[in-house]
């Protein structure tokens, strides 16, 4: 009796274990649903239509472990616009509200994405989406909180962002958005038209 009393206990606390720790980390079918309920906690942008739709693109498409990276609410990335016309341009302020029924958020620190809307008058959200993606890549490489702000940083995180299968939205976003040869501080890619 006692030994079906302590299989019992054991298959118990395996799958109730097991449970409790399926639930804390989202599977890949759940992206969808994670991203929703983390955009309407960590992004003001949901009213820009071609730069809210480059943000949901882009967690849709990276690889799954750097989404759990950039979505991690200890450490999330939060998503903001930056006025570059009216009064607005001078100075906002934005705040961050977290609900009673929230889980607790940025124990570890947060990463600001600071988005221009500027980038919402191009004509689509192709060169949005390497910009959103570029600026991911930074905090998926920990370029800011390891102070490696330099050209090969960007340079690095273009590399990642071809990888992860950005590289026409990267290409659109240098054409469109990009600095051009002379501007000040400048980091230009050696190719930026890289073959296949």
């Amino acid at each position: 009796m006692v030994f079906i009393l302590e299989i019992v206990l054991f298959l118990f606390l395996l799958f109730s274990s097991h449970d409790a720790f399926a639930s804390d980390v989202p599977t890949e079918k759940d992206r969808k649903q994670v991203m929703d309920q983390y955009l309407s906690e960590f992004c003001s942008l949901q009213g820009f239509p071609k730069i809210f739709t480059a943000i949901q693109d882009v967690l849709m498409r990276m690889p799954y472990k750097d989404f759990l990276i950039v979505t991690n609410r200890q450490r999330p990335v939060i998503f903001m616009e930056v006025y570059d016309s009216g009064t607005a341009r001078f100075a906002s302020s934005q705040e961050l509200i977290i609900d009673k029924k929230d889980e607790p958020c940025c124990r570890e620190g947060f990463t600001v994405i600071k988005l221009g809307l500027g980038l919402d008058g191009a004509k689509d959200s192709v060169p949005i989406k390497g910009v959103v993606a570029h600026e991911l890549a930074h905090r998926v490489l920990d370029h800011i909180r390891k102070g490696y702000v330099n050209c090969d940083a960007e340079r690095q995180a273009n590399r990642l962002i071809k990888k992860w299968g950005f590289g026409k939205e990267f290409l659109e976003a240098s054409r469109v958005f990009g600095q051009r040869k002379g501007d000040p501080a400048g980091c230009q890619e050696k190719n930026s038209v890289e073959k296949k």
